[in-house]
């Protein structure tokens, strides 16, 4: 008689529920239906997490005609996709969900000066990590609305763009509002107000955002405003953490009197300390003001990361063959470059910001609870966070915070349409919806690492996924495969196929490092 090994219930779980594909590793080939467009999609046999934290269903048929959801069917009912489509995909083991619209994010081409970043790049990454909606808040205006135009036409691989340029601060009120009706002119989608506002010029600028129908975003700075009046005057969303612990002080910050605001290393450290000095009652306060007032919270808890845990951000697996030589430069550490900031970065430093998370998670768990709506950006391209990867990983820092898996697809998907409008077509798995759905590898639901663009590591028995085990025996062969992850991403109905994409950011990398030296960042 052999001895045979158990698996515990919570390590069966911790391994995995899929039927696994190994992505990355998978022979370099493209199917047919990879970016092309065709009247009939049919995804077959998949089970369906709609958007709105209901739990998932299937297994289901989906329909999808003229890059909309025509049907959605039980898979074994009368109802079923009988009819073949111009384009199939087999979901056997796969869930389908919406697809993320990421509302706080930027454009670049270059990010150190002299090294240039296709844009393909970030676009593939995006794509690849389940966005098929960019909320980019700031960027080049001009290019933006190009860009937004040729995806809507799909003539670009790329996800759907909204334009949010930065809002000019006149030196009066009116100023400001004849600049604001001018950006709405010419095609903003929204304002992005960044930076330190006196009272009376932001009450211009949100008022004269309202009457024109324009929604807004808030960068805080530390200055004469804070969330408090943001709220008060009907910001639409908040992002990051800044302006709500402010709103909580008693009195002001203290910053040591040889503090330069400009020098990023001094900002960005003291920014760790703000909501350990917030009063809690205060915060309360401000936190009640911002639900009562419907303003939505983007944390983008992944963008800060680096400050709690620096040697983890330096060495992330996926810099090894995604990142790009001048976004990698761009890391390093500058006084010229936002966000590069760790010169002699401490412990002590690194304490302050992971006391300041727990705080900050806190805050956010707090405000929806009471009904407050908190939707998912990543800020991608400073402080060791990369395109796409930083995402997902806003979406397990939600987890952690205390949101269930369910509730933070939510916050990805239909919350993130409603943030920007487009509830009436976007963020849920309903017919009559755009087709913007991700396919993946297993059930992220039960592993939000699913939908990392590098995929994970899962354990297979016999060539299974070892969840279909309850007991190994030796002579079982048993193996670590990666695999699983996102394998397709589709907007518009469009299936964009999720290996082909990061094989083209791999070769893009591969050819920029053959031109450019490496940096000590990520070897």
């Amino acid at each position: 008689m052999f001895q045979r090994i158990l698996l515990s219930g919570c390590a069966v779980a911790a391994l995995l529920t899929l039927g696994v594909r190994a992505q990355q590793n998978a022979a370099p080939t493209t199917p047919a239906i990879h970016a092309k467009q065709s009247q009939r999609l049919v995804i077959r046999n998949a089970m369906v997490i709609y958007g709105n934290a209901r739990p998932p269903a299937g297994p289901m048929d989906i329909v999808v005609e003229g890059g909309r959801i025509a049907s959605i069917r039980s898979s074994n009912g009368r109802g079923a996709a009988r009819q073949a489509g111009e384009a199939e995909i087999d979901a056997t083991g796969k869930y389908v969900m919406p697809g993320i619209v990421n509302t706080h994010m930027h454009w670049h081409e270059e990010r150190q000066p002299g090294i240039p970043q296709p844009i393909q790049y970030e676009r593939n990454l995006y794509l690849a990590a389940g966005v098929t909606t960019a909320r980019e808040v700031g960027g080049d205006f001009e290019k933006s609305k190009k860009w937004q135009a040729e995806s809507d036409a799909h003539t670009i691989v790329a996800p759907r763009i909204l334009v949010y340029p930065f809002t000019f601060k006149g030196r009066t009120g009116n100023e400001t509002r004849e600049w604001i009706r001018n950006i709405k002119q010419r095609g903003a989608d929204g304002l992005k107000i960044i930076g330190g506002w006196d009272r009376d010029l932001l009450e211009a600028a949100l008022d004269e955002a309202h009457k024109l129908g324009m929604r807004t975003a808030a960068h805080i700075a530390v200055d004469e405003t804070n969330a408090n009046d943001y709220a008060e005057l009907g910001i639409t969303s908040i992002e990051h953490f800044y302006g709500v612990a402010d709103a909580a002080l008693l009195g002001i910050q203290e910053f040591p009197p040889d503090t330069n605001l400009s020098n990023e290393v001094h900002r960005f450290g003291r920014a760790g300390e703000l909501y350990e000095q917030a009063d809690p009652e205060k915060l309360h306060h401000t936190i009640d003001l911002m639900v009562a007032k419907h303003v939505a919270w983007d944390p983008t808890f992944s963008i800060y990361e680096a400050s709690r845990d620096l040697v983890r951000a330096q060495n992330q697996p996926w810099f090894k063959d995604y990142l790009h030589p001048s976004l990698e430069k761009y890391f390093d550490a500058s006084m010229q470059n936002h966000g590069s900031y760790f010169f002699g970065w401490t412990n002590t430093q690194e304490a302050h910001w992971r006391r300041q998370y727990r705080i900050w998670e806190d805050a956010v768990l707090e405000f929806a609870r009471k009904g407050g709506m908190v939707t998912t950006g990543d800020d991608a391209g400073y402080i060791y966070s990369m395109y796409g990867f930083g995402i997902d990983r806003e979406l397990e820092l939600q987890e952690e915070a205390g949101f269930q898996p369910l509730e933070v697809i939510e916050h990805a998907t239909w919350n993130g349409a409603r943030l920007i409008g487009m509830e009436d077509r976007l963020g849920k798995v309903r017919e009559g919806f755009l087709a913007d759905l991700l396919v993946v590898n297993g059930n992220p639901v039960e592993n939000l690492h699913l939908l990392n663009p590098y995929g994970t590591d899962v354990m297979m028995v016999n060539g299974k996924p070892a969840s279909n085990y309850t007991n190994v025996a030796p002579t079982d062969r048993v193996q670590n495969v990666h695999g699983g992850g996102i394998e397709w991403t589709i907007k518009d109905g469009i299936p964009y196929h999720v290996p082909t994409l990061m094989r083209e950011v791999k070769d893009m990398v591969a050819r920029a490092r053959r031109e450019q030296p490496r940096s000590t960042t990520a070897q």
